[in-house]
């Protein structure tokens, strides 16, 4: 009798480790490597239908294509808000010169040297470890408002009211805002 895809899963879940672990690049900078395996888990279940059990080899040939595959989707994801850092960090409510509200701000240069590479950088990943521990939709309300999509069609995607939309969106923002004041102090 073949094994199902659950059993499966959960038995060769140890092997799957140093394959993330390996592969993971820009995805590991932001989320741990069980968070990824239980996204390339995730990932697997939904594509049951695709999944016919032929022994070992064939079945890890299948997830480890499936863990690529979600590995390159998450950092996708990750560099895609690496490349728009100026709106999430516009979204952590933090002043750029620091997260101290009493700080003098920087006087304006003409050139940014290395400590301002160095801070925004700091800045920009505290930002995106803050949107990493939103719940989903949290998540997805604040990219889409980094990436400029209208209320109208988050309102679409969501498949709820612009009104519901416009709130859920704006505590969304706060939550995210919260989770970056709790990761600056920290």
């Amino acid at each position: 009798m073949n094994p199902s895809l659950d059993d499966l899963l959960a038995r060769h879940r140890r092997e799957l480790i140093p394959f993330v672990q390996r592969h993971g690049g820009l995805a590991l900078r932001y989320e741990a490597v069980d968070d990824l395996i239980q996204g390339v888990h995730v990932r697997a279940l939904e594509r049951r239908g695709d999944f016919t059990y032929a022994g070992e080899r064939p079945f890890f040939a299948w997830l480890h294509g499936l863990a690529r595959s979600h590995l390159t989707d998450r950092a996708r994801y990750w560099s895609a808000l690496k490349r728009r850092p100026a709106s999430l960090l516009r979204l952590t409510g933090s002043r750029v010169s620091g997260s101290d509200p009493g700080a003098a701000a920087e006087p304006a240069v003409r050139r940014t040297g290395p400590s301002t590479f160095a801070s925004r950088r700091e800045q920009l990943t505290l930002a995106v470890k803050a949107l990493s521990v939103l719940l989903p939709r949290d998540r997805n309300l604040v990219s889409w408002q980094c990436e400029g999509i209208s209320l109208h069609e988050a309102a679409e995607r969501l498949a709820i009211s612009y009104d519901a939309t416009q709130r859920a969106t704006l505590r969304a923002t706060e939550r995210f805002q919260k989770a970056y004041r709790l990761l600056s102090a920290t």
